[in-house]
């Protein structure tokens, strides 16, 4: 399953382009399934997966033909992807967090001073379904470097270490703030957020108590709900655009819209079993409020806390859901 919904983007960007855009034709997909080296099964999984994620309709599909039909939050998706994906400070920020995490997976494997450059042939060297460009990895490299979050071997040819190893800072990085670099060493200098892993929520969280990374706040509950560690992510993901809400500059309509949305999602992480498909659903409406934030927003501030959000969500989905 996880392997056939890495496709998911790919798929996403082939059904826009032979649809043109439009949610009125119905695009048969074992093309392309047969070119990612999907079976049939593997078709209809990625479909449905897609279909689950209100992306897609199956409508057209036949026992021996899956097809897709793009929904309007389908197409708002492939659109917003493309535009993160033309953004250099995005992919640049992607990069390095995607290069210093795998840094830190060579090191586990044991793998003494990879060479850098080997990145760009891993499966997360692929962003927004399309890989890093070898330059993209070496300015990531000379980045990351600079900021001693990795230590290697130089050459004059290259930008950066073309091997390298992760450093002590490098793994606090991954392992505590996620592989999140900007958000790492805006803390190293003294005004990142304060983040607590493993949230905690007291009673029911639609109209309830919660607390997020707050030290001061004293919380009176008898019904203290522990949420499973695979569904933490999302907790995590939607608690913090609860919290980041009024930076947004929402009318009131909206910002209760959100809020909504959020609190039905913290309540559904906090059954005994909560329901998968339910959290697609209830994800994607939370993604449908902060798409337009994150293309039109007034500051670039605001529709990067968005873009964040968008993809804190989406990470959190793929890998518990």
């Amino acid at each position: 399953m996880a392997e056939t919904v890495a496709f998911r983007d790919q798929l996403m960007d082939w059904v826009y382009d032979k649809a043109n855009g439009a949610s009125t034709e119905s695009v048969p997909i074992m093309e392309f399934a047969e070119s990612v080296g999907l079976d049939f099964d593997g078709a209809f999984t990625l479909l449905w997966y897609c279909r689950d994620e209100g992306l897609l309709s199956d409508q057209g599909t036949g026992m021996g033909n899956p097809c897709a039909v793009l929904t309007a939050y389908g197409i708002a998706d492939v659109r917003e992807r493309r535009r993160r994906r033309a953004d250099p400070a995005l992919r640049a920020r992607a990069c390095r967090s995607a290069l210093l995490s795998w840094f830190y997976r060579q090191q586990i494997a044991q793998v003494h001073m990879p060479i850098t450059g080997k990145f760009g042939q891993d499966d997360d060297s692929l962003w927004e379904g399309t890989r890093f460009s070898d330059v993209e990895i070496q300015h990531a490299a000379e980045y990351l470097s600079d900021k001693r979050l990795i230590k290697g071997v130089r050459v004059a040819q290259l930008r950066g270490p073309v091997r390298a190893e992760i450093t002590t800072d490098g793994i606090d990085c991954v392992t505590d703030w996620e592989s999140n670099v900007a958000e790492y060493l805006r803390d190293q200098r003294g005004y990142g957020p304060t983040i607590n892993h493993g949230p905690v929520f007291h009673g029911n969280t639609q109209g309830g108590q919660w607390a997020w990374g707050n030290r001061d706040v004293a919380q009176h509950q008898d019904i203290t709900q522990q949420v499973a560690p695979e569904f933490q992510p999302l907790a995590e993901a939607v608690a913090t655009i609860l919290k980041q809400l009024p930076a947004y500059g929402l009318n009131p309509q909206e910002q209760q819209d959100i809020e909504d949305a959020a609190n039905e999602v913290l309540a559904e992480v906090q059954q005994d079993q909560p329901d998968p498909g339910k959290l697609r659903r209830l994800a994607t409406t939370v993604k449908g409020f902060l798409f337009p934030i994150a293309a039109e927003a007034a500051t670039e501030e605001v529709r990067e806390l968005a873009q964040q959000g968008l993809d804190q969500i989406t990470a959190a989905i793929t890998s518990a859901l």
